[in-house]
């Protein structure tokens, strides 16, 4: 299995999408949430090392991970992978009307930012978002977190995560939209 997100290094971390299912057994969860809507269903995952998304929509699968090197996928169905070291955007249709989006970032900051922005996603974790924060790799540093912020709408999903990275005083963002086709009134 990974490591906790406070050992584990940004530039080792991918960014990966698969066109079907991963069973959360291969990833140490740390948060959960389900959120369904009628037309899709997600499970939404913070996991050792980042996060996990599973979302459905009839016979469509998507299943977004970021995650270092330790967590060993599977590679049958992988239709998106990149490395986390600058910004990137990636857009994919896996099923007719069915669109997914994803821009992801890795910045590194000042101590004094880092600081402030962990500080404020940990005030800002409440029932609507998931939250962990991970154990202490140097009880000099801040602790690693992980917060996901997401807004289920009729027609999707779309999700804010935020991981940071102490050691490097680096944070990672990922901003995910999964989108249904629009329901067309009986008729036209």
């Amino acid at each position: 299995m990974s490591s906790g997100v406070g050992q584990s290094r940004v530039g080792d971390l991918s960014f990966q999408v698969f066109g079907r299912a991963i069973h959360p057994d291969w990833f140490s969860v740390r948060a959960h949430r389900r959120v369904a809507l009628d037309g899709w269903m997600a499970d939404i995952r913070i996991v050792d090392g980042g996060h996990a998304i599973h979302w459905r929509s009839g016979d469509v699968r998507l299943t977004e991970i970021l995650a270092g090197p330790s967590t060993l996928l599977p590679e049958p169905g992988l239709l998106f992978h990149s490395p986390i070291r600058h910004e990137r955007a990636a857009v994919l249709r896996p099923g007719i009307g069915v669109e997914y989006q994803a821009c992801l970032e890795v910045e590194r900051i000042d101590p004094e930012v880092f600081d402030h922005l962990c500080d404020e996603m940990t005030l800002d974790a409440h029932r609507d978002r998931l939250f962990h924060r991970f154990a202490d790799a140097n009880r000099m540093a801040p602790p690693a977190i992980s917060h996901m912020a997401f807004e289920s709408r009729a027609r999707g999903l779309l999700v804010h995560a935020f991981h940071s990275f102490p050691a490097e005083r680096a944070i990672v963002r990922t901003q995910s939209l999964f989108e249904v086709p629009v329901a067309r009134p009986a008729g036209r």
